[in-house]
C-alpha cells in the first residue's frame, strides 16, 4: 500500500482501548475482536472515498455556477446528471455491505476475505482522488474553452469504471455476485 496512504488497519489496532485489549484475552471474543476492528478500518476507509466523491460533487457544482453565469443554460441538464451520478455512488460506496463478522452471520467471512475486501476498497482511494482533481479543475478547463460535454464525459468514464469496481468487489472476493 502507498506510504502517504497509511493502512487504517494499524491505526485502529494503535488505538484499541482496554476492553477491546481485554476481549482479545477471551476465547472466542479475540476472533470476534479481530474481524470487528478489519470492519472498522474498511468503514473509515468506504468513508474517506466517499467524502472525496462529494468534495467531488462541490466541484461540479461550481462548474454549473460557472457555466449559469455564462448563460450556459443547455448545459446544465450533463452537469446535473453528473452531480447525480456523484451522489448515487457516493451513497453506494459509504453504505454497501461490509461483511459482518458477528456471532451467527448469513455468510460467513473469515479474516483472510476481510483483509481482501479491505485491500480492494483501499485501490479506491486512489481512484476518488483522481476523480476529485479531475472535478476540481473543471471551471478553470470550461472558463479556458473546454466544452461541458467533453468535461463532464470524463467525469463520467471515471465514475461508470469506479461503479462497475464497485459493484464486482464482492464478487472478486467471495466469488459471490450481488445483482440487482
Amino acid at each position: 500500500m502507498p506510504e502517504n496512504n497509511p493502512d487504517l488497519r494499524e491505526k485502529i489496532v494503535e488505538n484499541r482501548g482496554t476492553w477491546k485489549k481485554l476481549q482479545l484475552k477471551i476465547p472466542g471474543l479475540k476472533e470476534y475482536r479481530s474481524l470487528e476492528d478489519i470492519r472498522a478500518a474498511d468503514q473509515l476507509l468506504r468513508k474517506q472515498v466517499s467524502d472525496n466523491l462529494n468534495e467531488s460533487k462541490d466541484k461540479i457544482e461550481d462548474l454549473r455556477k460557472a457555466a449559469t453565469a455564462k448563460n450556459d443554460f443547455s448545459s446544465l441538464t450533463l452537469i446535473g446528471s453528473t452531480i447525480s451520478q456523484i451522489q448515487q455512488i457516493s451513497g453506494v460506496v459509504q453504505h454497501s455491505q461490509q461483511g459482518s463478522a458477528g456471532i451467527s452471520p448469513n455468510i460467513r467471512i473469515d479474516e483472510g476475505v476481510l483483509n481482501k475486501l479491505y485491500e480492494y476498497d483501499f485501490n479506491f482511494v486512489s481512484t476518488a482522488e483522481q476523480i476529485f482533481s479531475t472535478c476540481s479543475s473543471s471551471t478553470s478547463d470550461y472558463n479556458s474553452g473546454k466544452s461541458v460535454q467533453d468535461i463532464t464525459s470524463k467525469i463520467g468514464l471515471m465514475l461508470d469504471d469506479l461503479e462497475h469496481s464497485w459493484k464486482q468487489r464482492m464478487e472478486s472476493v467471495e466469488s459471490i455476485l450481488v445483482t440487482k
